[in-house]
């Protein structure tokens, strides 16, 4: 069944975010296709971060996980990322943002200059994102099925197509644009359903576990996986491609690390109504077949039909904000930093770019087809994908930024030795339990290769001190 006004408010929502894409479209020098060149200020910068962050599968994802699996599992991911970003202010921001680059491989290239780490840390990258794509195009996939009712596969084929085209046109001009728009609307989302849902349990904190005790979800789940669950995003924020280029976007060093820890404190915020709308679902309909539904069944169980529009445009608009920042990094990756640092380092700015256009397309034509049959969680695939990034590149960034010593022999081991052990243990832990493994080895890994080999010269850590901004505390 085609729901016509909310059909109506999602297309005019389409239109406006492809308008914002063909306004930038002129925008191609790297500087301004790859990180709006460097003059986003906090505020606009926060709101994006968070949309970029807080995605598709943040709400239908985590209150289906909610709905099936419980909120204390939930809220291992809402600490982790908390901690991730406060990490990340503290420690990332404000020297990426120093050394004016593109994307998180480039700071790569810059701490090691090893053609080997050159390589390794794009395939990671499209490995990973891939994976968090696929998760993200799920949940566009849903909402859109819920809105025009032809059925899971034309809906996700046709929202993917929306997302490519204004990402192929604007770059992160257009996506700080619709980020910023979209983050706005998912606040107001979020504002309306709580309200809602928390007059569905008569205004009371505590009704939801006690009308729908499932949502308490305790002892369900392998320790393992709570551990891990936080451990991942606690891990993985300061290293995550698509916001270290948000770092890149910001007008200063300080308003990158201010935009980080604003994001924080946003995080705690947004995962409050879970509780109150996994709890309705659960109280309309116990038993949904995929439980990622259970958002779009509350929506359309106690909203009126004009907000309800309001509500899956939103939706769709966390999908996009995350989508297009996953799409603009895949490309950087195949671009900037496959071929225009293995293949062609003397490739010209304007072919690089436009290399970096047809690869949004291509990645997001393979992400469409992948989405056609992903797994059953959408959060459990894309924080799988995240895991492995965080396990292979955590220690390598943070210890090249802030350790002396540590070099390229032990940055190309800790890459190695952390994504390795994240893709063998997660054959034989718990969900999301890989990481409390391959982070330690990941580790190791770094320090003792960094020890059996050449430490940094004193001419290039004196180098580093003054570019990373180290001076300051003495490194």
């Amino acid at each position: 069944m085609v729901r016509v006004a909310e059909l109506a408010i999602v297309l005019c929502y389409f239109v406006l975010v492809l308008a914002i894409g063909l306004y930038f479209r002129d925008r191609r020098s790297a500087d301004e296709y790859w990180s709006a060149d460097g003059s986003i200020g906090t505020f606009v910068n926060s709101m994006a971060i968070f949309a970029a962050f807080a995605s598709g599968g943040t709400f239908l994802g985590a209150i289906g996980i909610v709905y099936d699996l419980g909120v204390p599992l939930w809220w291992a991911a809402a600490v982790g990322s908390v901690v991730g970003f406060l990490v990340a202010a503290i420690f990332v921001a404000k020297p990426l943002r120093r050394l004016e680059m593109h994307t998180l491989p480039d700071i790569f290239d810059y701490l090691y200059a090893d053609g080997r780490i050159n390589l390794l840390a794009p395939v990671i990258i499209l490995v990973g994102y891939f994976m968090y794509m696929v998760a993200q195009l799920r949940a566009g996939g849903l909402v859109s099925d819920y809105l025009l009712g032809i059925g899971y596969l034309p809906a996700v084929t046709a929202i993917g197509i929306v997302f490519i085209a204004y990402v192929a046109l604007g770059g992160m001009w257009a996506i700080t644009v619709t980020d910023f728009l979209q983050g706005i609307l998912m606040w107001g989302l979020l504002a309306v359903i709580w309200a809602i849902s928390f007059g569905y349990f008569d205004y009371s904190l505590s009704a939801p576990l006690s009308e729908a005790p499932r949502v308490a979800g305790t002892g369900a789940l392998d320790i393992q996986t709570y551990i891990g669950f936080a451990l991942i995003w606690a891990f993985a924020v300061a290293v995550l491609p698509h916001i270290a280029m948000r770092a890149f976007s910001a007008k200063s060093p300080e308003s990158a690390k201010r935009a980080y820890a604003w994001v924080a404190l946003m995080y705690i915020l947004v995962t409050l109504p879970f509780v109150h709308i996994a709890g309705a679902a659960i109280s309309i309909d116990p038993d949904l077949a995929q439980a990622d539904y259970a958002l779009l069944l509350v929506m359309e169980s106690i909203l009126p039909e004009i907000i309800a529009g309001f509500a899956a445009a939103t939706i769709l608009a966390a999908v996009m904000s995350s989508t297009d920042a996953l799409l603009l990094a895949m490309a950087a990756a195949v671009s900037n930093d496959l071929y225009g640092n293995l293949v062609d380092d003397g490739a010209s700015e304007e072919r690089i770019v436009n290399m970096g256009t047809v690869a949004v397309v291509v990645i997001g034509l393979l992400g469409i087809v992948a989405a056609w049959n992903p797994p059953t969680y959408l959060v459990e695939l894309y924080t799988d994908g995240t895991g492995l990034m965080a396990a292979a590149f955590f220690f390598p960034m943070i210890l090249g930024i802030w350790w002396k010593p540590m070099n390229h022999h032990g940055a190309v081991a800790g890459m190695v030795g952390g994504g390795i052990a994240y893709a063998i243990a997660y054959f034989y832990t718990p969900m999301f339990g890989a990481i409390i493994y391959a982070v330690p080895v990941s580790l190791i890994c770094c320090v003792v290769a960094t020890w059996a080999t050449e430490a940094r010269s004193a001419d290039r850590i004196e180098q580093l001190s003054e570019e990373l901004g180290h001076d300051r505390f003495g490194w």
